[in-house]
């Protein structure tokens, strides 16, 4: 088992340097003439939009660039996705997790979610929604919401969970979709589906698998990522990886999120397999975006660099409006936002400081 579950948490809780400037009177060529100064919101003068990195971190100015002026310190931080627990505790997870073993499906999950709560307290705000509500086929609701402070309260419930009751995956998710904290717009938000068996309720009376509840729990995962909310799939056990992989398959593609492999959902045939799995997602939902306390008066301006643990040998990072590899900043939330393999680098633990810096707005 990996010694520590999100390895990047140490970089994206350090303070951020951001200087915030008013308009300067030097001009981009250095001649005075302000000749270079075309408004286009580029550092070296192009229409469009990108900047050529000539602007060094201490202040200094390459031809063609923009000074940094007038510094000051703001505090930034990562801000904590919103991930929600929807868990099956069907009667079926009273059953071997695997055949010959003596563990059973519902201590291994209580084991592997207790471990993914104690490394993700203070990283992520964990909510908690367990299915079936009795010993039939109601569906689960929001139990716990998504907060900052919700993991003791998660605790003493996983603590206390039983299995008995049919599978309505469905309506459970459906339920997930109406939570209303899962739709925060300033923040990531995230479900991990972790069920042992395929679907039975409604139609099936929470006893017999059947194509319609399929589609149910299918649609409902649709619905969920159409809304901006991704979801993680997990199969526990060895009777369902084997039996029908299909639907989980289906699912995980319709959530956002299959792994990349031929399965694309997390098999669990063991709790290491689970734990492992729960690491994995852990750490991807790891936010990829820092929100600043002050809003940057030029945002066109900014800047990012990746520096060393001491702040030093920065590399000013690519500005990438498309969303693919690069930042971006979101003005709506005052976030700065990162995407493809620069926050793959993030969530590995790769960067040991990040700066953001602002340059002073084009001259009158």
């Amino acid at each position: 088992m990996r010694k520590c579950l999100f390895p990047c948490a140490v970089l994206i809780i350090g303070m951020l340097a951001l200087f915030g400037l008013p308009a300067c009177s030097s001009s981009s060529n250095g001649s005075g003439d302000g000749s270079n100064d075309d408004g286009s919101n580029n550092s070296d003068g192009n229409s469009d939009g990108s900047s050529n990195g000539d602007i060094n971190k201490d202040g200094a100015v390459g031809p063609g660039d923009l000074p940094i002026c007038d510094e000051f310190e703001i505090q930034a931080g990562s801000i904590p996705p919103n991930l929600l627990l929807v868990v099956d505790k069907s009667g079926s997870m009273d059953y071997a997790t695997a055949a010959g073993s003596n563990r059973k499906k519902i201590d291994d999950a209580k084991a592997a979610l207790t471990m993914l709560l104690t490394e993700g307290d203070g990283k992520i705000r964990f909510g908690w929604l367990p299915y079936p509500i009795g010993s039939e086929c109601t569906p689960g609701v929001v139990t716990v919401e998504c907060a900052d402070d919700s993991v003791s309260a998660i605790q003493i419930l996983v603590n206390t969970l039983r299995a008995n009751g049919g599978t309505p995956t469905g309506e459970s998710l459906n339920n997930a979709n109406s939570y209303t904290g899962l739709h925060d717009e300033g923040r990531n938000n995230f479900v991990v589906l972790l069920t042992d068996g395929m679907p039975t309720c409604p139609n099936g009376d929470g006893r017999t698998e059947n194509a319609a509840d399929n589609a149910l729990a299918l649609t409902a995962v649709e619905s969920l990522h159409a809304a901006g909310i991704d979801t993680f799939v997990i199969g526990l056990g060895e009777d369902i990886n084997n039996s029908n992989p299909d639907l989980l398959n289906d699912m995980a593609e319709a959530g956002g999120r299959p792994r990349a492999a031929a399965v694309k959902y997390y098999q669990a045939n063991s709790l290491a397999d689970l734990e492992a799995a729960l690491q994995d997602i852990g750490g991807m939902v790891i936010g990829c975006n820092l929100s600043l306390d002050t809003e940057p008066e030029y945002p066109n301006w900014l800047w990012v660099f990746f520096c060393d643990v001491n702040g030093e040998n920065c590399v000013a990072q690519s500005r990438d409006r498309d969303h693919v590899n690069g930042w971006d900043y979101n003005d709506a939330n005052n976030q700065i936002n990162f995407y493809g393999p620069m926050c793959d680098q993030l969530r590995a633990g790769t960067i040991e400081h990040l700066e953001v810096l602002m340059g002073c707005a084009p001259p009158d």
